[in-house]
């Protein structure tokens, strides 16, 4: 598999430039949209409610972000990452409300395991973001990802990035397609000119908010996550921002649930982290989970599939790697800890076979034509390509 194919990868990146110029992203934050207008190289069109962002403002922010060189975490770091609401009970197999106790014993497994590089929340606890801090801080001295959307969260990140370092914040600003998330919008630029460093997520499904082939699919979760890039930039030039976008896949035949086990999911992420690459910029995508809702073989077998990738192709982080379960709504510290083994195992020689499928230029055809409206269940691209594209 030609997964560097560096005109392949440039398509991905036109054709995302193209998104953000032709389609525009639905902008309902007049203060996001005067920081764009003020360059002179965005508009926004009060009709549509979008706003138009040119390429060389794109090119220009991408110049002034930092390199991934520069970040705290090496390449071909998988780490921990995300939120899932429940902790899988390991002994009843019940779903139960996660624990700061919880919390502190993924957060110590993580850091006392060579093989997990990074550390985020794994379960997410309501109403309490000084204190879920306070916790990784206190647990684990690897670099951290938080959530901070309250003025109490986000001073406390600020402090911990002033004295401890290699912390960054998580945003997802963007609703897929295309849409901004009015709410977050106060909290995101408080964090960025505070000096605070960010990462960017998005999560397009190719068949219910992205086009149902590869490129596409690429394509929608570039251009979203490079308005994110983009927006930090023109706020804080030169503040660390790394690339989240997390293509995923609704698996038409499990009622269009994220099907995170796929061979498919781990290539495209793989790309995407590609894409960046050749930007030189800091990414984290998801890689290496599963569609199971509890730990058995099938589970190990899928994520063996995806480090072994990994592995094999390299990249730069890939989050999820361990704990969690179907859809990450839970999460299991026993899967953590055998899967925690299962990666140290794990070689390249075990990468599965992929026959990656081709650009297709409907893709962007398909994105154009929904614009902001998630109507890919229904477009005709989708219908098409169902049982074709994402096959593994």
């Amino acid at each position: 598999m030609n997964i560097e194919d560096d005109g392949y990868l440039e398509r991905i990146h036109h054709d995302a430039l193209r998104v953000l110029e032709e389609v525009g992203i639905q902008c309902p934050s007049s203060e996001v949209r005067q920081i764009f207008e003020e360059t002179g190289l965005a508009a926004f069109d009060e009709v549509t409610g979008h706003l138009h962002v040119l390429a060389p403002l794109v090119e220009q922010a991408l110049n002034t972000a930092p390199k991934r060189d520069q970040y705290w975490i090496p390449e071909d770091s998988f780490g921990v990452g995300g939120t899932a609401p429940f902790v899988y009970d390991d002994d009843t197999g019940e779903l139960i409300a996660p624990s700061f106790e919880h919390l502190a014993k993924i957060a110590t497994t993580v850091n006392e395991a060579d093989v997990v590089r990074f550390m985020a929340r794994g379960v997410l606890i309501r109403n309490e973001e000084v204190k879920v801090i306070d916790t990784l801080v206190a647990n684990c001295h690897k670099p951290i990802y938080v959530a901070a959307v309250t003025d109490a969260g986000i001073a406390r990140a600020q402090e911990v990035h002033e004295t401890r370092g290699k912390l960054t914040v998580q945003f997802s600003i963007i609703n897929s397609p295309l849409n901004v998330i009015e709410s977050m919008i106060d909290p995101f630029l408080s964090c960025v000119r505070k000096g605070i460093p960010i990462y960017v997520s998005t999560m397009p499904m190719a068949g219910l908010s992205s086009p149902y082939c590869m490129s596409g699919l690429l394509t929608l979760t570039h251009a979203e996550a490079l308005f994110g890039i983009t927006l930090t930039q023109l706020v804080n030039p030169g503040l660390m921002v790394v690339h989240a976008g997390l293509p995923s896949i609704a698996n038409i035949q499990k009622n269009y649930a994220v099907d995170l086990g796929l061979i498919s999911h781990n290539v495209a992420n793989l790309l995407a982290e590609k894409v960046n690459k050749r930007l030189g910029i800091p990414s984290i995508q998801t890689a290496c989970t599963t569609s199971q809702d509890r730990p058995n073989i099938q589970a190990e077998e899928e994520a063996i599939k995806g480090y072994a990738l990994m592995k094999k192709y390299g990249f730069h982080q890939m989050r999820h790697a361990f704990g969690f379960l179907r859809e990450l709504i839970s999460f299991s510290i026993s899967k953590l800890e055998r899967h925690i083994s299962l990666c140290q195992e794990t070689g390249p020689d075990q990468a599965p076979e992929y026959d990656l499928e081709p650009y297709d230029p409907e893709g962007l055809d398909a994105i154009k034509r929904n614009g902001s409206q998630a109507n890919y269940m229904r477009d005709d691209h989708t219908l098409k390509n169902t049982g074709k594209a994402f096959v593994c």
